[in-house]
């Protein structure tokens, strides 16, 4: 319970500062890794292994 206390606290902390803390790369990290969340967990039942797929292909495809 403390952790979600104190996640909600400091995400309203950072959204009131009203400051961009993620990168555009790091924004499209993030979207890809919940996409493959989602997508691992309705084809293998397997949250994880969709999230490191798409993570990690991330990666590799923004490394110049």
């Amino acid at each position: 319970m403390k952790k979600v206390l104190f996640l909600n606290v400091l995400v309203m902390f950072l959204t009131s500062c009203q400051a961009k803390y993620i990168t555009p790369e790091g924004e499209r990290l993030i979207k890809n890794v919940a996409t493959g969340c989602v997508l691992g967990e309705i084809f293998f039942e397997d949250c994880k292994a969709g999230a490191a797929v798409t993570g990690a292909a991330t990666v590799i495809d923004g490394q110049n």
